[in-house]
């Protein structure tokens, strides 16, 4: 894929090469991690039981508004040893995309020369120009079989050119049908241009990129409680500067989607609205007063306090009082949750009409949005299911500990137990 680098690049993320990490060449070296599946269901093949095994590299999640680094190590859950962040322009990186590689190189070299994290970094991708598939084949045993048929099969799945992606894929296991056994493949393909320029970036802040990772795939890992298993389906949710949602059993991720709407929108909503800017939009998102300090008629759950406006940015005329001010914010608030909601809830549908797809029972929620006082519980109410809080400890990092799960599930990989 990247000449100049002359190395393969795989979605994968088995100790050991096999015939089938199968990517394009001249990518850069590195394995983007895939889920291990969690004990099979009855219908299928019973296969080895997998889980996660400890690594060494840094893990990185670049997201609009925001860059996050942290190594962990497993120890009967994920533990953050040490991790640090700096914000970015909107402008830098946008809906998952590199936009500006000269400013993310210049924050990149910054934040690992202060926090002196490893340089060796395993990147996180999100954005809408990445596809993941559940696909069936024959029951096929050879690898390079089983590379081919993926390959083939994906001129159908895959709504773009061939040869403009990078592809890979992983073997989920055998399934009963009625017409006989079938091989489940989880097929992944990624824009070659788009992973160039992020791992472009890297490697100009003097980082050595061993890995690049659906960073939907690092927070199941993060945010999946250790030693469960199996069966329910839980919706995994990090919101920020957009939203990543992955559905999941066990460790397999099942279905994911980028959504393109966050916290972010919500903040410019409020800065338009209210003739200030977008900082003063952020803090006044996340100091907000409790439900019981609400005025009547405000959302149950939402309530804002509040916030000075900025010089520069309201003038006389566009003054907005006090009471009007909290009133815009929360209006702003429950609008974009209504529509991130609504959003929610079409992809879940979709997820639903998959072969043996269950209805999620549950999400987690991490990101910047688990700052808003009342979020997830109001989410809940859009979503009509519990939505529990996803945060790690952050020891004595100094990162907020919304933001760092795919990071840090992100710096370790999988393996067998």
């Amino acid at each position: 894929m990247l000449d100049f680098l002359r190395q393969p690049i795989t979605f994968k993320r088995t100790p050991k090469p096999t015939g089938e990490d199968a990517l394009v060449a001249a990518a850069p070296a590195a394995e983007v991690a895939t889920p291990t599946p969690p004990t099979p269901k009855p219908t299928r093949v019973p296969r080895r039981k997998r889980g996660l095994r400890a690594g060494t590299l840094t893990g990185l999640d670049i997201q609009p508004g925001l860059v996050v680094a942290a190594r962990s190590h497993l120890n009967g859950g994920l533990h953050v040893e040490r991790a640090a962040f700096l914000p970015i322009g909107m402008d830098v990186v946008r809906d998952g995309e590199v936009a500006d590689i000269p400013a993310l190189v210049t924050v990149l070299a910054e934040l690992f020369k202060e926090s002196r994290l490893d340089r060796r970094v395993r990147i996180g991708i999100a954005n809408q120009r990445i596809i993941m598939r559940r696909i069936e084949l024959p029951p096929l045993t050879d690898p390079s079989e089983i590379q081919q048929a993926v390959r083939f099969q994906a001129q159908a799945e895959i709504p773009m050119p061939l040869e403009t992606v990078v592809l890979d894929h992983h073997v989920l296991g055998i399934v009963e049908r009625e017409e006989g056994p079938r091989l489940q493949v989880l097929l992944v393909a990624a824009r070659r241009e788009m992973l160039e320029r992020i791992l472009q970036a890297a490697r100009l802040a003097g980082l050595q990129p061993e890995g690049v990772d659906l960073a939907a795939f690092g927070m199941i890992r993060a945010l999946h409680p250790a030693g469960t298993g199996g069966d329910e389906a839980v919706a995994y949710l990090s919101v920020g500067g957009l939203t990543n949602l992955a559905v999941a059993r066990g460790l397999t991720c099942e279905f994911t989607r980028v959504i393109p709407a966050g916290v972010e929108q919500v903040a410019a909503d409020v800065a338009a609205r209210c003739g200030i800017s977008t900082d003063a939009a952020r803090g006044l998102l996340v100091t907000l007063d409790t439900p019981s300090q609400a005025p009547p008629g405000a959302d149950e759950h939402l309530a804002p306090a509040n916030v000075e406006l900025v010089p520069g940015h309201a003038t006389h005329d566009s003054f907005v009082p006090a009471g009007d001010e909290q009133s815009i914010v929360r209006s702003a608030l429950s609008e974009g949750l209504r529509r991130l909601g609504s959003e929610i809830r079409n992809s879940l549908d979709f997820y639903l009409t998959a072969a043996d797809s269950v209805p999620v029972t549950r999400a987690v929620l991490t990101g910047s949005a688990l700052e808003i006082p009342g979020f997830a519980e109001s989410l809940s109410d859009q979503l009509g299911i519990p939505v529990d809080r996803g945060e790690l400890d952050p020891a004595d990092t100094g990162v907020p500990a919304s933001v760092l799960a795919v990071a840090a599930g992100l710096s370790v990989a999988e393996g067998a137990q």
